[in-house]
């Protein structure tokens, strides 16, 4: 099991590759899921988003497309990653619109309520605290804000439980070595799927940081999941 203070310097080895393997493991699905995170953070005219664990940029540019946010903030600790969207946003002409953080999502350099929405797509698993990670991402909401989580969860059971494992135990590790050169990556990346949180964990979770209105919603027949919430108080625009 990879040590997830390295993760970092993990997923700048194979962020060339990255956004490949993704649509290639997923049959192009995960760009869905990310419009629909993006479609439920709510984001309206004038809002400041953050997502963490932010990546090569895919679900801030699916808010600047899909929304009228104002300030759109990734957030990654992945200098590779954010070198790669970094490029992506050029080509689309959305670097005037979006902002690259490389910092620790669990210690952000935000002050209190300083966002409208914030998002987290398959990167809460990567860290080396869930309960921190959602605390943090909580501190850095607006009262009114929402709070969104989208990470697989294990099928409940049957014949697609047994492919789902079939996938994560051989055709992710080895479509992702060969494509990308990275044997430990994605054995990784398949160990922090089959060890992460149960939804009722991640509801917990949610609770804990004093979100409220907690809902989930399921993707691709359970694949993956949407956990948000709403923190308390009014919205502050």
């Amino acid at each position: 099991m990879v040590d997830k203070t390295q993760t970092p310097r993990m997923f700048t080895a194979i962020a060339r590759r990255y956004d490949l393997l993704n649509r290639v493991l997923s049959l192009n699905v995960d760009r869905g899921w990310r419009r629909s995170l993006v479609d439920l953070a709510m984001a309206r005219e004038g809002a400041k988003v953050l997502d963490v664990a932010a990546g090569t940029g895919d679900v801030a540019i699916e808010f600047a497309k899909r929304t009228p946010a104002n300030r759109i903030v990734c957030l990654d600790r992945s200098p590779g990653m954010l070198d790669v969207a970094r490029g992506k946003l050029r080509r689309l002409q959305l670097d005037a619109r979006i902002d690259l953080i490389e910092a620790d999502a669990l210690e952000m350099p935000f002050g209190d309520e300083s966002f409208d929405a914030v998002t987290i797509a398959f990167g809460l698993r990567n860290l080396p605290d869930y309960q921190a990670g959602v605390r943090e991402m909580a501190r850095v909401l607006k009262p009114g804000g929402r709070l969104l989580v989208l990470e697989f969860f294990p099928p409940r059971g049957g014949l697609f439980l047994q492919a789902y494992r079939f996938y994560l135990g051989t055709i992710l590790p080895v479509t992702g070595r060969v494509v990308s050169g990275s044997k430990d990556a994605y054995e990784y990346l398949s160990s922090s799927i089959k060890s992460f949180a149960s939804h009722e964990d991640v509801h917990g979770y949610l609770t804990a940081a004093g979100l409220e209105r907690l809902e989930r919603q399921k993707l691709t027949g359970g694949i993956s999941f949407i956990h948000f919430g709403v923190k308390p108080g009014h919205a502050q625009r």
